[in-house]
């Protein structure tokens, strides 16, 4: 395949002999000495030759060319809005239904961020559905509330919430966000969860007897002691953006 330069200096030559045979011409330099010739077919010539010259140009590469952004992470629509700007086209868009729901996201996108592709291009889009958070503070406990977490792929946080009731249950009493939002997968639940005045290493056993404890992956289990063995403090997983 010729290269952009080889392409534009053939189409070059081949203008210059038009004008040469379509005014009786020799030479192409004679053209410069024949006024008739400008004021006649100059403008059809070069029309024809600058149309090829663009059309032969952008078939083989040499179209303007633009650097993809980065999508992932961002609704649909607004990935959408980012691709116009460029501009590039959404391509094929997978994950979800032919009419997306609301919040759905980017999750990966080919070609990947900032690679160099022709103006006007398509980006294929996997979409996916986000997560509607439930409303935790009907749970029974927190290692309850947690593991609902867990089977939802969402990581939390605990902050305290403490009370002077001796006989107080362990239980959430506000979540963040709140129930119902819609929230992207590995987003961040922040639980405020009451905590009574007990020996806090009574408290840790209650826990890890409850048969939710048992179900849950190390790292949930992790945060979960730490914030019973040491409630004041604040505990969180690894920090993730919900969505608004």
């Amino acid at each position: 395949m010729p290269s952009c330069s080889e392409f534009t200096s053939f189409y070059t030559k081949n203008f210059l002999f038009r004008l040469t045979a379509s005014n009786g011409l020799r030479h192409p330099a004679s053209v410069r000495r024949s006024g008739s010739f400008f004021r006649g077919s100059l403008a059809r010539h070069l029309f024809l030759t600058i149309a090829a010259v663009a059309g032969g140009l952008s078939s083989i590469g040499c179209a303007k060319k633009v650097s993809v952004p980065d999508v992932v992470k961002q609704d649909l629509d607004q990935a959408e809005k980012i691709l116009a700007g460029v501009p590039l086209k959404p391509g094929t868009i997978t994950g979800v239904p032919a009419t997306p729901p609301p919040g759905a996201y980017v999750v990966s996108q080919s070609p990947a961020a900032h690679q160099q592709v022709a103006a006007n291009s398509k980006v294929d889009l996997v979409v996916k559905v986000p997560v509607s958070i439930p409303d935790l503070t009907t749970t029974n406990d927190i290692t309850e509330a947690v593991s609902i977490l867990q089977g939802l792929g969402l990581k939390v946080g605990f902050v305290k919430h403490p009370t002077y009731n001796p006989i107080a249950k362990v239980k959430v009493e506000q979540q963040n966000p709140a129930a119902n939002s819609l929230v992207h997968d590995d987003a961040v639940v922040m639980l405020t969860v009451s905590m009574p005045a007990l020996d806090l290493g009574a408290l840790l056993g209650l826990v890890t007897k409850a048969p939710a404890y048992q179900n849950l992956k190390p790292e949930y289990k992790k945060v979960l002691d730490a914030f019973m063995g040491n409630p004041s403090v604040s505990r969180s997983m690894e920090p993730s953006t919900p969505t608004e």
